[in-house]
């Protein structure tokens, strides 16, 4: 089908990927897993760091985006092959703020509607910064590096689309089992919902990118959902 086809440039880019990508990719995977425990861990035993979780959250998360550059720096390869300076960036942008747009209106502006109260502005604008910067890093590594660097291993599109799925849906486990004491069993049953959102949004931003090889249409609405989902008041 048509609606499935990938952007040439983003199918070009898949070609020249090798095993040592694809182990590489789980390598990232792997360095990303270890530093959200050991920050689920600081933060239960440090004060501080737990009373400044967002601009450490920031810091984490530029730390990753530069770990990611220097994988792909070290293999000499160029930056455009993470969706972040060629394809259709303006398309990918359109539909990003589409998606965000309605993303906003479920998350927030119905509940708005419906008598809920926005959290203190002072918070919203932390928040702004907070959950923009865990997009652009999640974006970066999953969509951008380890979705596209996955086939030099898995060369059936679905199949490696539906495995970045499942570590999409895995890195989020660690600093949650560890941080708030939750068992596999919460996360994993009485959570189940979660987990399907989490995939399906996994789909969806990844959907966008493949067909526009731009990821500024993934960055948006996941920034957007995250926040507006933050700053109702519970």
């Amino acid at each position: 089908m048509k609606i499935l086809q990938a952007n040439v440039e983003y199918d070009n880019n898949l070609k020249q990927y090798t095993k040592k990508d694809g182990v590489l990719a789980f390598v990232l995977f792997g360095i990303m897993m270890l530093i959200y425990s050991i920050l689920a861990v600081l933060q239960i035993k440090c004060e501080i760091i737990k009373e400044n979780r967002m601009i450490v959250g920031c810091i984490i998360d530029a730390l990753i985006i530069v770990i990611t550059m220097l994988f792909i720096k070290s293999n000499k390869q160029n930056m455009d092959t993470i969706g972040l300076y060629k394809g259709k960036w303006k398309n990918s942008i359109i539909i990003g703020i589409i998606l965000a747009s309605f993303l906003f209106y479920t998350n927030c502006l119905s509940d708005l509607i419906s008598g809920s109260h926005l959290i203190d502005l002072k918070e919203i604008l932390k928040l702004l910064v907070y959950y923009l910067s865990g997009a652009v890093c999640e974006e970066i590594a999953f969509r951008g590096y380890i979705g596209t660097r996955i086939y030099g291993l898995i060369k059936k599109r679905w199949l490696a689309v539906t495995i970045v799925g499942f570590l999409f849906v895995l890195i989020h486990f660690p600093y949650r089992m560890i941080a708030y004491g939750m068992t596999l069993s919460d996360l994993a049953i009485k959570k189940f919902s979660w987990i399907i959102d989490l995939f399906i949004t996994h789909l969806v931003l990844n959907f966008i990118y493949l067909k526009t090889n731009s990821l500024y249409g993934a960055i948006i609405p996941h920034w957007m959902s995250n926040l507006a989902y933050n700053i109702i008041l519970k």
